[in-house]
């Protein structure tokens, strides 16, 4: 493809791109520009001299901490339990767990109300009367109500421990309840700090709690909702606004610099947990189960109770009722409009984050960067900002917008925004990279991989982005409260409704009825989604079976091009014999994987080209940033891999061969003189550099360390290698891989092998086989060693490490590395001056 169609293509890209970014500013900065716009001095003193903000601010700030303590406290200990406990059905238990995110919480707290509360279930049964109306109801429902937000981060975190660590502890002798501070709080700390900050935000933002049980106590959203929607002051608004805004922009933050990088889930413990173990985990998982859902227990049964406290005979009265235009108010009017806008927000939702995920994560270009921190900081606004922020930006839109089920739907996309968009860059980054590049050199257009590609490996991913936007679309008030009108308000706000009538019956009727929606929405869903990834599972894996036989022949006809190979050449050349040809041959034209003609003309066929497709090498990283001693005097002034052999420099013959396997995603890691790498760039303007400023504190561990995120599906090398032979370099590799050379004896590193794999790594041996610094990663062991350099850098000692001691000693359990043999003639290091001077006589005079 021609530089003038690339350039047509990327100015296309930023086209796009930044109708995205004036999209996502309307709707995002827009409502908070105009929101501060409308902050006025005397709004200002007002409020700031009002006493009761004063309280309320204390007061959420006080509930909202003590809430994300407890309930960041209740989970760890849950999803601990239920991680060490390897239940079967965890899936089941998590599900049921978390259900309280499906309700509103409004109605959490009328579930509290009734509980707790005066003439509630406990005073009425066992005449205990709690008084559950202020700071007691509030801490309770507040961590009934985060605790779904808290546990799921929590419970995602400890998925990506290894577990191996607790079976050597277990063998040392070390109690379960030690290994939980020695081991697990060390490696989640940073999630837990999330998870805190996501509890504190999601209270202190929250009115639906407050609005039910804060009693007399005072709360900052209560304070908005009385100045906006009782006194009509939006000014006064605007400064409640921004004071929501400040601690939450404070925990979007703060969660950013904490968030985890890991990808990968670790292997599971081989150690069983005790019977005893089990049984207290069972204890306190039913325990928090029944701390969760007897307040929604509660609010549930008053749905079926004639007129709660008076009245305690059972009924169904209300929910008939709930659906006349008399005494309900016209529910199913009103439900109609809640699944309106929770299907619209899920379909418009999921087509804006997909394609924001898309235009920051698969296409290069500094205005993707823009598109992700607006996608982001989404997390970092509440509802209630939000609907008041619109009110500020769109009412002069009344009668087209403003006012109508469009503002309501948008309201809802850029509220519930960021999740869904993260899930759309998880799957993005997963497929892949390597498909626009294919695109450009054969003419695929990217708007064709987009619908042909990566769209049909999105399905499961596109099916829980809807189902994420659904569930918050049809529970939500806060961003909507201020922007609905009586024809189209959705049904949650009928709780409020009959709150303010005293009906505790139809509100606990409306909560039933959008539990059961989101029930249902979820479970339908959850099984579309489940169906979605077992095809994409079987897919991945028919696509993925080539036997060895099968990816040595598909790539020597791919290397080779279409001809006529007599079985006995072909036997010769992948050394195998005539029989396994002739069978083999066979098998791979009945699969279509190849095509022999009438006069035996042997070519791949395209879908043997697909079949290949996963065991293409993406990347190379190369290792330059050492100094080079053992070079000096010549290093003393020229890094190792640019100093020049026989008129080439040392890093060239590598790149040369990397290009001619058509590898062009390279990355070189540089550190000491890093300046001096600048002159590839003329000859090879496609390569990136990776800095190492560690290179002269640690060993080579840093370079590799520093390239981490890098390794996918790819190459690493050693740049002091001298290739005269092209050819070890390939496109395509079957599994992990070292490059080594066979020989009777050697006193350099050095691999034992059995069956063709590693056995154990030296220095020095008989009859083994010599490392050379090339080694070949696939997808799977590239997750394990990104995880396996995390932590061993960051273990005693660690920085002293070679980086192949990760894979091949320390953490060799890990891993199952084949040898690919060569011929020591390809592949020339030098690993001294004295040998320098051998192969190039013209260093003979040097320092002399």
């Amino acid at each position: 493809m021609t530089s003038l169609v690339k350039n047509v293509r990327a100015q296309k890209t930023n086209v796009v791109r930044m109708l995205l970014i004036l999209l996502l500013g309307l709707l995002i900065v827009l409502p908070l520009g105009m929101m501060i716009g409308n902050l006025r001095g005397n709004d200002l003193s007002y409020v700031f001299g009002d006493g009761t903000f004063w309280e309320s601010l204390g007061n959420s700030f006080l509930y909202s901490g003590v809430s994300a303590f407890l309930s960041t406290a209740l989970a760890l200990v849950v999803a601990c339990f239920i991680r060490k406990s390897n239940f079967k059905r965890s899936h089941a238990i998590v599900f049921v767990l978390t259900l309280p995110m499906l309700i509103p919480t409004l109605s959490i707290g009328l579930g509290v109300r009734s509980l707790f509360g005066t003439n509630g279930f406990l005073d009425k049964i066992f005449g205990i009367d709690f008084n559950g109306l202020g700071m007691f109801g509030l801490i309770v429902a507040s961590v009934i109500s985060s605790f779904p937000v808290v546990f799921t981060i929590i419970y995602d975190a400890m998925s990506y421990e290894d577990s191996r660590i607790y079976d050597s502890a277990e063998v040392l002798g070390i109690k379960r309840h030690q290994s939980f501070f020695r081991v697990t709080l060390p490696f989640i700390w940073k999630s837990l700090i999330s998870a805190f900050f996501a509890g504190f935000t999601w209270v202190f933002s929250d009115y639906g709690i407050p609005m039910e049980v804060a009693g007399r106590t005072k709360t900052l959203p209560m304070y908005l909702y009385e100045q906006v929607l009782t006194q009509f002051n939006y000014g006064r608004g605007a400064v409640i606004g921004i004071a929501l805004l400040v601690p939450a922009i404070i925990a979007f933050v703060i969660t950013m610099i904490t968030k985890e990088g890991a990808t990968q889930e670790k292997a599971a413990a081989l150690i069983q947990p005790s019977k005893a173990f089990k049984t207290v985990s069972i204890v306190v998982t039913a325990l928090t189960f029944l701390f969760l859902f007897l307040p929604q227990l509660c609010f549930i049964s008053l749905a079926f109770i004639k007129a709660f406290p008076n009245d305690m005979s059972f009924t169904f009265r209300h929910f008939a009722d709930g659906f006349t235009s008399n005494a309900g108010l016209g529910i199913g009017t009103y439900l109609g409009n809640s699944l309106l806008i929770a299907f619209l927000t899920s379909l418009f939702g999921v087509i804006a984050a997909y394609l924001c995920a898309y235009f920051s994560v698969r296409l290069k270009g500094r205005l993707g960067v823009v598109i992700r921190f607006l996608a982001l900081l989404t997390l970092a606004i509440p509802g209630l900002v939000f609907g008041l922020g619109y009110v500020f930006a769109f009412k002069a839109t009344s009668g087209w917008f403003y006012r109508t089920f469009a503002i309501l739907v948008a309201v809802n996309v850029v509220h519930f925004f960021s999740t869904p968009y993260l899930m759309a860059c998880n799957a993005l980054e997963k497929m892949n990279k390597d498909y626009e590049t294919v695109g450009d050199t054969i003419g695929v257009s990217n708007v064709r991989i987009f619908f042909h590609v990566l769209l049909p490996n999105s399905k499961s991913t596109l099916v829980e982005m809807f189902s994420f936007f659904f569930v918050n679309a049809m529970i939500t008030i806060s961003a909507v409260a201020f922007l609905c009108t009586y024809s189209n308000q959705p049904l949650s706000i009928m709780i409020s409704t009959f709150d303010k009538q005293g009906s505790y019956e139809m509100q606990a009727v409306v909560s039933v009825i959008i539990l059961l929606a989101n029930v249902v929405a979820k479970v339908l869903l959850g099984a579309l989604s489940a169906y979605f990834k077992k095809k994409e599972s079987k897919k991945e894996e028919t696509f993925m079976a080539l036997t060895r036989f099968e990816f040595d022949l598909l790539t020597y006809l791919e290397r080779m091009g279409p001809g006529k190979y007599t079985q006995r050449k072909l036997a010769d050349d992948l050394t195998v014999s005539v029989g396994l040809v002739n069978k083999m041959l066979k098998q791979c034209e009945e699969a279509n994987m190849i095509q022999i003609s009438e006069d035996r003309l042997v070519s791949i066929t395209e879908h043997g080209l697909k079949l290949l497709e996963p065991y293409r090498v993406r990347k190379a990283i190369i290792i330059a940033a050492g100094f080079g001693s053992r070079l000096a005097p010549v290093t003393l002034k020229t890094p190792k891999p640019l100093v020049t052999v026989n008129g080439v420099r040392i890093i060239d013959t590598l790149l040369d061969a990397l290009l001619a396997a058509g590898i062009t995603s390279i990355f070189v890691v540089r550190g000491y003189k890093r300046e001096q790498f600048d002159s590839l760039l003329e000859k090879y303007p496609m390569i990136r550099f990776v800095e190492n400023p560690l290179y002269n504190e640690s060993n080579n561990i840093s370079s590799v360390y520093a390239a981490k995120n890098l390794i996918d599906r790819c190459y690493i090398c050693e740049a002091d290698l001298i290739i005269s032979d092209p050819s070890i370099i390939t496109k395509y590799q079957y599994e992990t891989n070292y490059l080594a050379c066979p020989v009777k004896e050697t006193d350099d590193w050095c691999f034992e092998t059995k069956g063709g794999y590693i056995k154990s790594v030296s220095i020095g041996g008989e009859d083994v086989e010599q490392m050379v610094g090339i080694s070949y990663w696939n997808e799977t062991d590239s997750a394990k060693l990104r995880l396996d350099l995390e932590k061993v850098w960051n273990s005693r000692g660690g920085k002293e490490n070679y980086w192949d001691n990760v894979p091949l000693k320390l953490c060799r359990k890990n891993y199952r590395i084949a040898t690919r043999e060569c011929d020591r003639s390809v592949v020339t290091e030098i690993d001294n001056f004295g040998e320098l001077v051998l192969i190039d006589p013209s260093y003979a005079f040097v320092g002399e």
